[in-house]
Parts: structure tokens; sequence; C-alpha cells
């Protein structure tokens, strides 16, 4: 049985504005039930429409009004792709089960980049359906993640519970932790932690935790990690007062970081939280640093990696820590995955012709977790919209349909509360119309299909 993705499936169910291990009921949601009772109808503005729903009670989260209707699942279509309330089961798989893959992790046609962000590991090309022949310059889909290939991650076992990243410079402890800590207590773990003949362990920041991102990943086949790191899934008892029916252990791979969102967690002044990457879903997002959210960590060691040393070029930015120039203002259209695709195989900037879409781990280096409203140093790189979300070449492995994007501006849910922070990573359907995706997964994951472009070369 292949376990299914979170963030792939839709789902009307009543906790799906519950307040969970990552937040709670959005503030609509929640304004809307003031003072009614359980059972009453209710409503509420979100970003594309009116709501409609009921008022219920949602774990932790009091009165909340919960959705009512009928939903899309991606990738499926005809009379049996409508279904009411939660999927039904079929012997413990769901139907229509978002299409994943076993993703190769070499193209040997793919060109080399110079560059010292570590490789994403993606190796096989996609259209908006499937797997493909990689397709020759000039055709559709061309220009996607595997298709170039840059700092090949390299590591060394060094035989004593650590690993070396030969690429970043970094140092990581081997082991994995099964024991889930609140995000205060696995930096004093790591500060107390002693390894390797070394007492100057740390919890990595975001941007070193997601250099060790391996995008081979694919919910039921492998972690979205090197093997050459212990990472185990956790065992059901994870899900003990889970408010979140779709969750399931194949998914709870979250790992803390040190680097703290600097908005509103889900629109709540007061609450501080940081973010993580998840191991067993191949997303980055942000979770308060106490209370109910116990994650797993893994510590390192090293000079900090990841900080930006960015030098305008005429319309472009040279970022001398990677290598990488980037397009310094993106045009202000939205485009799908492929459009955007096109877009930068065909771009004439600064004399040069060999710009392509960025892959996530590029894209993600560029993110200035010290901002929020954007998440940009906006002194080097402009944005039309700062409210944007931007495309990455990277297929993300969970649904073959789904490309990776990186939120710049805040990473809403459809009824507009910034569940995941500004420098998140999420997966949008790669074509269609987000009329057809109302929202995805448990906390209600805005789609937007068309998102912005910046060129990297």
């Amino acid at each position: 049985m292949k376990h299914l993705l979170l963030c792939c499936l839709l789902s009307v169910s009543p906790f799906a504005f519950g307040a969970g291990p990552m937040g709670g009921s959005p503030p609509q949601a929640s304004a809307a039930c003031r003072g009614e009772s359980e059972g009453a109808a209710c409503g509420f503005d979100a970003p594309r429409g009116r709501v409609e729903g009921t008022c219920r009670n949602v774990p932790d989260g009091g009165m909340a009004c919960v959705p009512a209707g009928r939903m899309r699942q991606p990738g499926m279509t005809g009379p049996g792709s409508m279904q009411q309330g939660s999927m039904r089961q079929d012997s413990g798989q769901r139907l229509g089960a978002p299409p994943g893959a076993d993703i190769a992790g070499d193209n040997p046609d793919a060109l080399r980049v110079n560059s010292r962000v570590p490789d994403t590991h993606q190796g096989s090309c996609f259209d908006n359906d499937g797997i493909i022949l990689c397709p020759q310059r000039g055709s559709p889909f061309w220009g996607q993640d595997a298709q170039f290939e840059g700092a090949r991650p390299a590591y060394r076992d060094n035989g004593d519970g650590t690993v070396s990243d030969l690429i970043t410079g970094l140092t990581w402890q081997q082991a994995h932790h099964a024991t889930r800590l609140t995000e205060v207590d696995a930096a004093a773990a790591c500060a107390s932690l002693k390894l390797g003949g070394h007492s100057d362990w740390r919890l990595p920041n975001i941007k070193e935790l997601f250099s060790l991102a391996d995008f081979r990943g694919s919910q039921g086949r492998r972690a979205y990690i090197d093997e050459v790191f212990d990472f185990h899934q956790p065992d059901q008892s994870v899900l003990e007062g889970d408010p979140f029916r779709e969750h399931n252990v194949g998914m709870m791979g979250q790992t803390w970081s040190s680097t703290i969102y600097t908005g509103e967690h889900w629109g709540r002044p007061g609450v501080k939280a940081a973010f993580l990457f998840n191991f067993l879903d191949g997303h980055i997002k942000q979770a308060p640093v106490q209370g109910r959210s116990k994650l797993f960590y893994r510590c390192v060691r090293g000079a900090e990696w990841g900080n930006n040393q960015f030098e305008v070029k005429g319309h472009s930015v040279l970022d001398r820590a990677t290598g990488l120039s980037w397009q310094r203002a993106d045009d202000g259209k939205t485009r799908n995955w492929q459009s955007a695709l096109a877009y930068c195989a065909a771009l004439r900037l600064d004399g040069y012709d060999d710009w392509r879409l960025p892959n996530v781990k590029e894209l993600e280096t560029i993110v200035d977790y010290r901002r929020h409203a954007p998440a940009l140093d906006t002194r080097y790189l402009t944005m039309s919209d700062p409210k944007g979300w931007f495309w990455s070449s990277t297929t993300h492995g969970d649904n073959i349909r789904m490309a990776d994007y990186v939120c710049f501006g805040a990473c809403t849910s459809a009824q507009g509360a910034d569940v995941h922070g500004a420098g998140a990573q999420r997966s949008d359907p790669k074509a269609g119309s987000p009329r057809d995706y109302p929202w995805l997964g448990p906390q209600q994951d805005e789609v937007r299909i068309s998102n912005y472009v910046r060129c990297v070369r």
C-alpha cells in the first residue's frame, strides 16, 4: 500500500480547520461562528469567493465555520471525481491516489551548472501528467530540473556517527532521533551534544536543513534525504490526538530548524514559530516553537551556510555565495508550469541566453528569512507583487502532476490565513484552473497554478 501525501489530497473533513500541531482555525472561520450554536449555518468571504458551511466544534479551536460542499480531487475527471466529505477508503488506500513515481537520481544528458548549491538529485523528466523522455531544447517542457546538474551531493561517512557534506562544508549528526521535541528543547539538545570529538553542535538554520533535501523523494518509496543519513518514519503513536484525519505516519517527517518566522503564525500575534522541513513529504513550513509541536531534529556543526552575497550586474544579480546569477525583477506576469519553463528558456537578458527556471533548492537560497513581506532582500531583487509565489523547475515526487514553488509572500490558505509562512516551499498543480481545486490538504492551502517566475543562470 502506498501512503498518500497530505499536501496532494483534498478534504472537507470537519477537522480541516482545527487547531493542529501547526496551527488552528483561520480567523475568518472562527469569527463566522462567534456566538452561534453547533450546526448553525455560517459563511465568510475567502480570497476566491464566499464560503458557506455549518458551525462545528473543532479540536482546540472552539467553534468554526466548516465548509460544506463537494470537492474535486487533483488528477481526476468525470462523474467519479466528485465526492462528499472525506474520501471513501478501499482496502486502506484512498481512491484517486495522486500519482507518485520512482525518480531517477541521474540524467546522463544533463547540462552541468557552475553552482555551489547541492543539486536536488532529480534525474527524471516530466510533463503535466507523468514521466517522459527528457525533451530537446525548443520543445515543450524543456528546461526542467533534471536537465541541469549543479553541485552533485557529496557526503563522507566519518565512521564516528557524523557525516560531512563536501559541498557546504557542514558536518551533520548521522543518527535519527526517534523522540520528537519542541524546537526549544531540540536546540538545547544540540547545544549539549558531544559527538565525533566535538561539542559545538547546534540546530541548523532552514537553508542548511534544506540543503539536505533529496528530490528523488516520493512518499511510500523513499524519504527526501540521502541514505547516508539514518531516517525513519514514526509509528502510529505519533497520530494520537492528531486532529487532522488525513495525516498518516508516512508523512510525519517534520524536522526543526533554528530559523524563526518574522511574520505572525496563522495571523496570531505573539505566537513564536520556527521553520521546519519535512523529510517524508518534501515541504517547508513553520510551527510554534513550544506547546504541542514536537518534531524531529538533526544537529549540525560548522560555519553557518546559506548567507547571500548579492552584487547587482545590470538587470541581473550575482550571488557570489552560490555562483548563480538571478533575474533582478520578475516581469509581473503569472504562468502555469509549462509556460514558466518556456519563458526562462526564451529569456535574453544582460547579453546572456542561457537563462532557465531554477530548481527548488536554488530558488530557496534567495529567500531572506529575516523578512516576510516579502521574504526577499528587495535592495537587490524586486517583486512586482509582494504576495507572490514563484515556480521552480522541480516536479514533486508524491504527485508528479504538481511542481514545487516558494512563497516569497505569505503562504496562505484558501481563506487568506498565513498558515505556512513567507519563505515556505509547497507544491501546486502544473496546469488547470484553481476552480478545480478549492484547496489542498487539511490546512486548506490556496491553489494558484499561475505563479510568478524569476530566472537563473
